[in-house]
């Protein structure tokens, strides 16, 4: 078995990343055991959008799984200020009901999230080393010292020159390199409707960039495509065969629309449904690309880990009719755990990705999750296997 380059890939979903963090976690556990390797010693590029570009930080500057889960937990309050999301639900009605008086201002902010990630990255490894959240610059330095770090990618989008920036650390000297990570996350993580465009220095001039899930939510194709164009010192470009992808997502948005509720929506309803409608197609896109492709090469060189956050339309045993909505969604992993433990739980799961309180849930349904879920068993495709299976087995092979 020659060597692979490994390549995790992390979606962005706002705080809906707690729920990757503890999938990470997961990984952190088989890989320790089976490898007694740390997530920054066994991939070699780590790529990530909005909140995985955060994730993506984290790993490359050497926090564990759970230092990300706190995070979230313990800064999600200080990223999605209630007082800013109660002003976006009051403007939404105002709006709504045509009186724009009622409440006319609605403050968008992404200083806390600035704030929060500049004081995150400055007490990592390297950030303690500086005193601050490293730049680019640092983390390309950083890398050519310590080999076990992996490369970073991280997408954003650029609104001025209308097209996605590749923040990454393996090249020439690019016009980022000397703004701090901390910064390059802010601008990736910047959602449009929940967050103000961010302004990134570029010599004299500005930058403004939003949310890198408007182009690529699901980096892998962007990690894959990066990976066999990177300039790596004294190493070849690995081949297509040669790579291997971990891919983690943040749950996925299963919220059913219909003709006749859409064919009412205004500019409101339609602004109000971005980030469920338009982030989500990307993603899957990205992922049925990635599998086509790996099915051709090897089917062992790719694993996706996410499923869907809540069950919404009844089982259809009619053959192709109609499915009737169900009047309640549920978990579906969430539910099993219940019913076989005879335990009482919340089993509709919330698929904001603003909500910090939800985050104690999102972990709940992740761990049910690992303990009920299934995958296709590669490269057969006709069977089954357990979640954490499938993870030891990615690992064991690569």
């Amino acid at each position: 078995m020659s060597e692979t380059f490994k390549i995790l890939s992390l979606d962005g979903g706002g705080i809906r990343g707690v729920l990757s963090a503890r999938l990470l976690q997961e990984v952190e556990t088989i890989l320790k055991k089976e490898k007694n390797q740390k997530l920054h010693e066994y991939f070699d590029l780590v790529a990530g959008t909005s909140t995985g570009s955060i994730l993506a930080a984290g790993i490359t500057c050497q926090m564990n799984a759970e230092e990300m889960i706190n995070v979230y937990k313990n800064e999600g309050k200080n990223i999605f200020l209630k007082s800013v999301s109660w002003q976006r639900k009051w403007r939404k009605l105002s709006q709504l009901i045509g009186n724009n008086c009622l409440y006319p201002h609605t403050t968008r902010d992404n200083q806390g999230l600035a704030n929060v990630l500049e004081k995150v990255l400055s007490e990592t490894h390297i950030g303690k080393k500086l005193g601050r959240s490293p730049t680019m610059a640092d983390i390309k330095q950083e890398i050519e010292k310590n080999t076990t770090l992996p490369f970073l990618l991280i997408l954003a989008y650029d609104v001025l020159s209308r097209n996605t920036t590749w923040f990454t650390c393996d090249d020439e000297k690019e016009w980022y390199y000397d703004n701090k990570l901390s910064e390059i996350c802010t601008a990736s993580s910047s959602a449009p409707t929940f967050f103000p465009p961010y302004k990134l220095h570029y010599g004299e001039g500005i930058l403004p960039h939003i949310d890198g899930g408007v182009s690529a939510n699901n980096p892998e194709l962007a990690a894959i495509s990066h990976a066999l164009s990177m300039k790596i010192k004294d190493k070849p470009n690995p081949k297509i065969d040669q790579i291997a992808v971990l891919s983690i997502g943040t749950g996925r948005t299963t919220r059913p629309y219909t003709y006749d509720q859409i064919n009412k929506w205004g500019a409101l309803e339609w602004i109000k449904n971005i980030p469920n409608i338009f982030l989500d197609p990307s993603a899957g896109n990205s992922l049925f690309i990635a599998q086509l492709l790996f099915k051709g090469i090897c089917n062992e060189n790719h694993l996706r880990l996410d499923f869907d956050l809540n069950e919404r339309f009844e089982s259809d045993t009619q053959g192709g009719k109609v499915r009737k909505l169900l009047e309640k969604p549920y978990n579906k992993y969430i539910r099993q755990r219940n019913q076989e433990e005879k335990t009482v739980s919340e089993e509709t799961v919330s698929e904001e990705i603003d909500n910090p309180d939800n985050c104690d849930q999102l972990i709940d349904a992740a761990e049910c999750y690992l303990k009920h879920g299934k995958i296709l068993n590669y490269p057969k495709q006709d069977d089954k296997v357990p979640v954490r299976d499938a993870i030891q087995k990615f690992i064991k092979w690569h």
